[in-house]
């Protein structure tokens, strides 16, 4: 049986890492990976279209659904397997030490739909 090829765009996760690499196999299935930071899989692939398979926030999604964008189905596999609003990253050596210290601090996102980071503008 022919396989038929599919391009894919993740970021590298240890639970991803064996079908992306060839070790696993994806019956019927000629995958060629493209291994990439989440932010920049979100944005080229909302935007372009770029890769058959792609991970995406869900922010995005429905905003692209609710604009009349079509383009994207998605199906419910979870890839990075963490839930990104139970935690906050700091800058190691910044201003930051405890979170109390988050008190009054402006915290941000690149856009609304990004829900992989938060940035602390004043950390």
């Amino acid at each position: 049986m022919a396989q038929i090829q599919l391009s894919i765009a993740i970021g590298d996760y240890d639970q991803t890492r064996d079908v992306i690499s060839g070790r696993v196999a994806v019956e019927g299935v000629e995958l060629i990976p493209s291994l990439l930071p989440p932010e920049e899989v979100f944005h080229r692939f909302s935007t372009y279209l770029e890769w058959d398979i792609s991970e995406a926030p869900m922010g995005r999604y429905v905003s692209m659904r609710s604009q009349g964008d079509n383009r994207i189905t998605a199906i419910p596999v979870f890839v990075s397997r963490v839930f990104r609003h139970s935690m906050d990253y700091v800058r190691d050596g910044g201003k930051i030490a405890r979170p109390e210290q988050l008190r009054g601090a402006r915290i941000g996102v690149p856009e609304w739909a990004q829900t992989a980071r938060s940035i602390c503008a004043d950390c």
